[in-house]
């Protein structure tokens, strides 16, 4: 078969129903196959099968995280953590992570809540499970346990059957890294039949991964086929860096010199560790050159391919199922609650659908964790993630105009309602599902509830059934709460943001979901009789100057 430049990417056999590592389908004919991706499909494309074993397993307050291999412990505490308080975050292999919660009643929550909603960490899509104890201590026992029993050992016996390419260590860290770090890889024994290496990586674990998931597979298409076993060695001896020996560490001096001066070269041009493949590209057959990806994941902070900026580079968000009133700023104003958004633009030839550039990949997991399948202005809005790298927009052709008469296309990347442009502002905000209480800030001292009620009233908002209002030193603010989340939802949408004059001040009105159920009383005094009832006396309405009002009394 013909070489295509490609390099080898892995060609995944058909797996067994008890294999964890999932199905592989290969992508047409005269190139190397590749295995699905999880971060191209949304949470409906969670298997059956992990819906079973989810059901099955016993409530624990440890979370057991699979097919992470993408992710970091930085990653997957910022997007837990905000369903409870977290005791620790532990990795016993390269794509398991296990996390413990505070209490049952948090990972339970967490489960019932990724059972309904779905659930993606930098939009991928992992498997989700009670772990194996109650407790991270146990939990890794029973890890350990597993390995020790099965005959596992940290060195592998890789042989590489129908070699029809150069095979070399290069090669083989190509593969195997995905699955864990390798220490040490020696190729000892070359033929036309068969070529046989060996395998170290840094735990046992590590090594039982990678073994499952590269055993019978096909480095190309239709030869190099792997067949993989544990090797009873226990190290590896390596005096020189080459094609058939590598040391990946720097413990051996004699050739940590050399391991230097390779990372000091950098990545190659044709790096695509942003979402690429795990396998490289190459420039010919045998001669696979690494992505980001697929270097050694440090434990202590974020991947390298993350990009500029916190959170990773730009995430494309599709949304569907839009309403004919919805526009580029009332999708703003709700996306903006969850991260910062560059540009949104709706499709002029396909009616109901938009896509929003978010700033990172970070942002778009949380509008995905959080408004999806939500209704708003009478319609249910579905969001998943784009194959789209970003948002095109052509200078050239003049902006479509949608049927409310504004324009299709608007840019927010330097918008001052952005809120988390810095540390300091993100800090301010609450991941949270909406709810039919919202919160309203930044107005000024000068309104009060009547203007905040006819301002809603004026852009054709739900009508809230109570409002309470506070005033600090430098501004005014409250809680608005309706019948439903939906009308909520609606009423931030349409009124997030709106700005204008009043009696010669200018004002601006913010809103943010808060997470409540039910308007949280205790912070205030008796509240205050709808309009049409008895009228008080001044000082009675000076007493309730920062008390709430509800119109359904």
């Amino acid at each position: 078969m013909p070489y295509d430049g490609r390099g080898p990417d892995m060609k995944r056999r058909r797996f067994d129903d008890d294999n964890p590592r999932g199905r592989g389908r290969g992508r047409g004919r005269g190139r190397p196959d590749r295995p699905t991706r999880r971060d191209d499909v949304t949470e409906e494309a969670e298997s059956s099968q992990t819906r079973q074993k989810r059901e099955r397993a016993l409530p624990s307050r440890v979370i057991q995280i699979g097919q992470a291999e993408e992710l970091t412990e930085d990653d997957i505490r910022s997007a837990l953590e905000v369903f409870g308080e977290i005791r620790g975050v532990v990795s016993p292999s390269r794509d398991i992570f296990l996390v413990e919660f505070s209490s049952l009643e948090r990972s339970v929550f967490f489960i019932n809540h990724i059972d309904s909603h779905g659930f993606l960490i930098r939009f991928i899509s992992p498997d989700l499970n009670y772990g194996p104890a109650q407790d991270l201590p146990s939990a890794m026992a029973t890890f350990t346990s597993k390995s020790n029993t099965s005959g596992a050992n940290h060195v592998l016996e890789v042989n590489v059957l129908k070699p029809l390419y150069p095979i070399t260590t290069e090669v083989l860290h190509t593969i195997a890294s995905p699955h864990g770090r390798v220490s040490r890889i020696v190729i000892h024994n070359k033929t036309e039949e068969k070529i046989e290496s060996l395998i170290e990586f840094d735990s046992i674990m590590s090594a039982e991964a990678c073994k499952d998931a590269i055993n019978g597979a096909d480095i190309y298409a239709g030869c190099c086929t792997l067949d993989v076993k544990f090797s009873k060695a226990q190290s590896l001896n390596v005096f020189k860096n080459d094609d058939d020996t590598f040391d990946y560490t720097d413990v051996n001096p004699a050739i940590a010199a050399n391991n230097r001066k390779r990372e000091s070269q950098g990545p190659s041009d044709d790096n695509y560790g942003d979402r690429g493949h795990d396998m490289g590209r190459g420039s010919g057959p045998g001669r696979p050159r690494r992505g980001d990806r697929n270097m050694d994941r440090g434990r202590d902070g974020p991947r390298g391919d993350m990009g500029p900026g916190p959170g990773g580079p730009p995430a494309v968000l599709m949304v569907h199922g839009l309403d004919s009133t919805m526009n580029p700023n009332r999708l703003f104003n709700l996306f903006c609650m969850y991260g910062d958004v560059n540009k949104v633009k709706f499709l002029m030839t396909k009616k109901g659908i938009a896509m929003v550039e978010m700033k990172n990949s970070r942002g778009a997991d949380n509008v995905l964790n959080h408004l999806n399948r939500i209704k708003v202005l009478g319609s249910q809005m579905s969001i998943s993630p784009s194959k789209h790298r970003e948002v095109v927009i052509y200078n050239n052709n003049a902006p479509g105009i949608l049927e409310d008469g504004s324009e299709n296309v608007q840019v927010f990347i330097n918008s001052r309602f952005l809120r988390y442009s810095t540390e300091k502002r993100a800090a301010k905000n609450r991941l949270v599902d909406p709810t039919k209480i919202l919160h309203f800030f930044a107005l000024p001292l000068e309104v009060d509830e009547d203007f905040v009620l006819k301002l809603l009233e004026d852009k054709g908002c739900p009508t809230p059934t109570s409002i309470s209002m506070h005033k600090s030193e430098v501004c005014s603010a409250g809680l608005l709460e309706f019948d439903s989340t939906e009308e909520a939802v609606d009423t931030a949408a349409i009124a997030n943001h709106l700005n204008g004059t009043h009696k010669g001040i200018k004002y601006l009105l913010k809103i943010a979901f808060t997470g409540k159920k039910s308007m949280p009383v205790e912070n205030y005094e008796e509240s205050r009789p709808a309009a049409g009832s008895k009228a008080k006396g001044k000082k009675d309405e000076e007493e309730d100057s920062n008390t709430s009002r509800n119109f359904n009394d």
